[in-house]
Order: structure tokens, then sequence, then C-alpha cells
């Protein structure tokens, strides 16, 4: 598979942003907003939990954020 071209780089977060927004909105369209929110707080529960198990989340620096 291709890569894309290097200029895309520093966009790739606006470009996976605009995906999830656009796969948010058709969910919320096509099941309603409650069962839509539902799949994205699910979905952000489960990428904190592969983040943690990875190594890549720093768990007691958010503690320290929200509990200060």
């Amino acid at each position: 598979m291709e890569q894309p071209p290097k200029s895309w780089y520093k966009y790739r977060y606006s470009i996976i942003g605009l995906i999830i927004a656009f796969l948010f909105t058709f969910l919320w369209v096509w099941v309603g907003f409650g069962e839509a929110l539902l799949v994205a707080i699910v979905t952000v529960i489960g990428y904190l939990i592969g983040a943690y198990i990875d190594g890549e989340l720093d768990v007691d620096s958010w503690f320290n954020f929200f509990l200060r």
C-alpha cells in the first residue's frame, strides 16, 4: 500500500478527526443521538484502556490535572 504524501503528515490528526466526526454524524442520523453518544463514550474508553496498556497514557498526570 502506498503511503500518503508527506505534505499530508502535518494534517493527519485533522483528517482523523474529520473522519471520526463524519462517522459519528452518520451514526447519529442512523440510530439516534443517545445510541451514538454511547458508542462514542465506549470508543473513548476503549482507546484509553488500549493507550494505558501500551504505556502511552500517564494516568498519574491525568489524576493530578483533574484533581488539583
